[in-house]
């Protein structure tokens, strides 16, 4: 796992441009958060939208390519080099959502706690998992900007993410209901929202974690052509 991971952070997976993209929000969302504590949610609804842009790395093509070569032909298994490339995927943008955590944690924040262990941190792991997976067939960034323009679309057609009349439902189906809400659009986590009802977030978790997962080990069968490429 840790040869895996060495050789993605040398191969470099996110372009140039998304990093700096990524260091001038930690940056604005750094002084805007000392500047005003309340405020940590801007800069991580921020760092929330270009995170969709940064799992989407793609891992089924560039292995087709013969790009993972030295790993794929190696004694490691394929789940533990997909899971390596994903946690590289990740790190930038996990990186610099823990950078705004901690700082509103320092100026006294009331979302930083939220922010390092509860729905806020959820929303990040929610956008990474399912930014990674939706992108594992696809090209670099496609994954994000079809989740993007699924989100303006509802925007746009003016469509209620929280209804409320799902909370009068019975409590498993509004439970069924937010969760859905909370994973197509995790940025209900940030802010003030309406009320999700008790235990979506953790199904929702729950979900996307089974879909990584089946992506991870889905990799054991994914059509790769090895070595011998003249």
């Amino acid at each position: 796992m840790l040869r895996a991971l060495r050789f993605f952070f040398i191969l470099g997976l996110h372009p140039s441009y998304a990093l700096a993209l990524l260091a001038a929000i930690v940056v604005i969302g750094e002084w805007t958060t000392r500047v005003t504590p309340g405020e940590l949610d801007t800069g991580l609804g921020m760092l929330l939208f270009l995170q969709m842009f940064l799992v989407s790395t793609g891992f089924a093509i560039p292995a087709r390519q013969g790009h993972f070569d030295p790993l794929l032909t190696s004694a490691e298994s394929r789940p533990r080099v997909a899971a390596a490339h994903c946690l590289a995927s990740i790190a930038p943008g996990a990186a610099g959502w823990l950078t705004l955590a901690i700082t509103g944690l320092a100026v006294g924040s009331p979302a930083a706690w939220s922010a390092l262990i509860g729905d806020r941190m959820a929303a990040l792991v929610i956008v990474s998992a399912i930014g990674w997976t939706a992108g594992f067939l696809l090209p670099r960034g496609a994954a994000g900007v079809i989740w993007i323009a699924a989100l303006v679309t509802l925007l746009l057609t003016h469509t209620d993410v929280v209804p409320a009349w799902s909370l009068a439902m019975e409590r498993s189906v509004a439970v069924l209901i937010h969760a859905v809400t909370v994973t197509v659009c995790p940025f209900v986590l940030l802010g003030v929202h309406p009320p999700l009802a008790n235990g979506s977030v953790p199904i929702a978790l729950c979900v996307v974690g089974t879909v990584w997962w089946f992506a991870l080990t889905s990799t054991r069968r994914l059509d790769v052509y090895l070595v011998d490429r003249a």
